[in-house]
Formats: structure tokens, sequence, C-alpha cells
């Protein structure tokens, strides 16, 4: 609930013309942004220019922003948009790209862990979650990794609220049998080490 007030102030800030508001948003979030744009294309320069982009046209659009208080959802959701039309415009791009998420949506997980046992786990569910078609691997990725809400999920990969929740429970059924462990201790798993 601090977080959501927090992120609405700076966000109000940042709307009304303050450049350190403004900062703090590209500081916090533009190595997040990467980190996600990168699952979609291997293009680094394309993923620096659709970031630079979003945050140009965030700045030269400010007053007429609506509110959020949840400013990485808002621009996860803004810079996939951008990506997906970069893709699309680039004719040097050489994979053809689908309405639909790329197949080379890929997870990875570095952990600073010291505890052993966490780490391991950590592996063991990367190698799980990789193995998962790429849609599921994306709702995985923005409702445990992101700590996005199930609406914010859909809105962000642009389908519709019972689709995430379909993806979420097709995700957990296929880690259960890859995992050989049930479902609570699966969902357990996501809320303990990756909040």
């Amino acid at each position: 609930m601090m977080q959501k007030n927090f992120d609405f102030e700076i966000w109000q800030r940042f709307r009304k013309g303050d450049e350190k508001a403004f900062s703090y948003i590209f500081d916090t979030y533009h190595l997040q942004l990467f980190e996600y744009g990168r699952r979609f294309t291997m293009n680094e320069d394309l993923v620096r220019d659709s970031i630079q982009d979003l945050f140009f046209e965030l700045a030269r659009k400010k007053e007429k922003l609506s509110p959020t208080d949840n400013i990485l959802f808002y621009l996860l959701k803004s810079l996939r948009i951008r990506i997906f039309g970069n893709l699309r415009r680039d004719k040097n791009h050489s994979i053809e790209v689908k309405s639909e998420i790329p197949d080379e949506f890929f997870l990875s997980y570095a952990t600073d862990a010291d505890d052993l046992e966490k780490e391991l786990r950590l592996d063991l569910l990367a190698e799980a979650v990789n193995q998962l078609p790429a849609r599921q691997k994306e709702t995985v990725y923005l409702k445990f990794y992101k700590n996005l809400s199930n609406a914010e999920v859909a809105e962000v990969m642009q389908v519709n609220y019972q689709s995430v929740g379909n993806n979420i429970q097709k995700a957990i059924h296929k880690l259960k049998s890859i995992l050989q462990s049930d479902s609570d201790s699966i969902i357990l798993f996501f809320q303990k080490y990756l909040r």
C-alpha cells in the first residue's frame, strides 16, 4: 500500500514537471525495462532505443498522461507495445515478428543469496520455468517476479483477464509435474523467495 501511494505521488510530481521525479523514475526503472525488453529480442540497440523513445514520449506528453499508482506496470505495458511496434518496423530484423509473444521469451534468475539451498531451488525453478511455453513464462514473470496483479498482467500482455488465470494455472500444473511437487508448495515458493 505504501509503494502504491509513493508511486502515485512520484508520478503526480513528474506529470507536473518535476525533473527530479522524472530522473527518479528513469533511474529506478530503466534497468528493469531493459531486462524485460531483452526477453523479446536479442537486439539490444532496439531495446535501448525503445526505452529511450518511451522516456522521451513520457517527458513530451507528461501533462496528458493518466495517473498511476504502479509505475512499473505502466512502464512495462508501454515498453512492450513500443518494442513490438519497433520490431514490426525494423526492416533489418531477421526473425518474423508474430502478433503473439515471440517464442524466445526467456527467464533467467540471478540470486544474491548466500543460502545454498535457496540458490539451488531457484536454479531448479529457473530450469522448470524455461520449459514452459513463452506466454506462460511471461505470465509467471510478470505475476511473480514483477508482482503485478492478474488485471495488470492482462493489460501488459494485451490479453483478457481470464487468460492470465488460465496461463497461471497451466504453468503451475506443468511446473508441478516438472518439479514433482504439489501446486501449493510451488505457489508458496514463488511468494516466499520472489517477493
